[in-house]
């Protein structure tokens, strides 16, 4: 048999060779534009995912941690001037040379803008950011915060109408079922010395340590028609905090960071002889907890525009409220421990009137005694007492400042974030 060993002619072959580049330097191309989208794809992701952390991070964590060097390693570019009333409050946080995955190729910085101001009026929380004199609960979070807000009946601050306590009280009127009696809880209302104390504790529950706050009431009647022997009334201390059952993703309770407590004031009725001293408030944080405390007097419906109130579980309609008179004071006492600093474990606001240069402040001037667990002898004056605690004025620190817009800008490491325009920058909501 004879072979046929005839192979390509040359022009066989240039033939093939032209065809092939036809089809395989378009695909190469496309390999490589691919690639190339491929690899900005991959950095957009990187730079999404770096941003949607950072976001998480601000919405957790409280603005002070954020704030603190030792927990959280931003720079600081930009943070308001408190002694400024007229600054806008805005804050501005950086990092650099930021690295996310585990390949090493991309690096980036990353910044977020917080901005307490809204852009009109019909933006959400516009007015909750503007009102410089309440405070708003769903503002505080439940799960590392403690709060406790006085119920107040419908008659406002009215002898032995204003308390739940005299509910208590009428049932233990009569404890041996004695009937007509001459005195009514309502005297027991009248004349009345009441001391708020507040408990900041740790608990060992089970083996772990876990974080609890607790609230009594002592009331105690100068009104001389009550017995002597009903003159007083101590409330159990109510727990409003226990963060056993709070965990956090390696199943520990997540710590206590804020107590709130919100009371409703007692005005001494002028038209009643005799006087007494003005509310009492003891803090109690032995156990050096280091939260924060905010003591808030509630303001009260004016007693002639109480019908236009709702019931305690209703709305309220009107919102005429009562002036804090000139006289009243507040006698708060602060038992606590000292950190390494020189200062107290916890850190103290009020709308309460501090005397302070520049701040408004209602009533007279509270009274502050500070006692150190571990020095009980130790005096202090009312400047080291606020410098100690940390106190501050809610109208210094501007309660408006609670409820910000957020932005956080993921740049190339390097670039300019006033110039540059960032790879990725994302927009959302953070509530403190």
């Amino acid at each position: 048999m004879k072979k046929n060993n005839k192979g390509f002619t040359l022009l066989e072959l240039l033939i093939a060779v032209a065809v092939l580049a036809i089809i395989i330097v378009p695909m190469l191309r496309g390999f490589v534009t691919s690639h190339r989208v491929n690899a900005k794809s991959r950095h957009l992701m990187r730079a999404t995912t770096l941003a949607q952390n950072e976001m998480e991070i601000f919405e957790k964590e409280k603005l002070e941690d954020l704030l603190d060097s030792a927990k959280f390693n931003y720079n600081i570019v930009t943070k308001p001037d408190e002694t400024n009333v007229n600054d806008p409050g805005i804050y501005v946080f950086e990092r650099e040379g930021i690295i996310n995955d585990d390949s090493g190729m991309d690096m980036f910085d990353v910044r977020v803008t917080l901005n307490p101001e809204r852009v009109s009026a019909s933006d959400l929380y516009y007015d909750q950011n503007k009102n410089t004199e309440v405070m708003f609960m769903n503002t505080v979070s439940g799960v590392d915060s403690a709060t406790y807000i006085q119920r107040v009946r419908n008659a406002v601050n009215e002898n032995g109408d204003d308390e739940e306590v005299y509910k208590l009280y009428a049932v233990r009127q009569n404890p041996d079922g004695i009937t007509g009696a001459s005195w009514t809880a309502e005297m027991f209302g009248q004349e009345l010395e009441r001391t708020i104390t507040l408990k900041i504790e740790k608990e060992d529950q089970a083996g772990v340590e876990t974080n609890v706050v607790k609230i009594r009431y002592d009331y105690t009647t100068h009104y001389g028609n009550v017995p002597p022997e009903f003159q007083n009334y101590t409330t159990k201390d109510k727990i409003f905090f226990n963060n056993a059952q709070t965990l956090d993703d390696e199943g520990n309770p997540i710590p206590l960071k804020s107590v709130y407590l919100y009371y409703a004031p007692r005005y001494n009725d002028p038209s009643v002889s005799g006087t007494v001293p003005d509310d009492r408030i003891i803090i109690e944080n032995k156990d050096k907890l280091p939260v924060n405390v905010y003591i808030i007097r509630q303001n009260l419906v004016k007693a002639d525009k109480k019908d236009s109130y709702l019931d305690m579980d209703g709305l309220v309609i009107s919102t005429e409220l009562e002036p804090v008179p000139v006289d009243y004071q507040v006698n708060v006492e602060i038992n606590e421990g000292f950190g390494a600093d020189g200062k107290t474990y916890g850190r103290y606001f009020t709308n309460l009137n501090l005397d302070l240069p520049g701040v408004a402040g209602e009533g007279k001037p509270a009274n502050f005694t500070l006692t150190d667990c571990d020095n009980p002898g130790r005096i202090f004056s009312k400047t080291e007492i606020l410098d100690y605690t940390g106190m501050r004025s809610l109208d210094a620190t501007e309660t408006r400042d609670r409820i910000y817009t957020m932005e956080t800008a993921v740049y190339e490491h390097g670039a300019d974030p006033l110039t540059s325009d960032p790879v990725v920058r994302l927009t959302g909501t953070k509530i403190e």
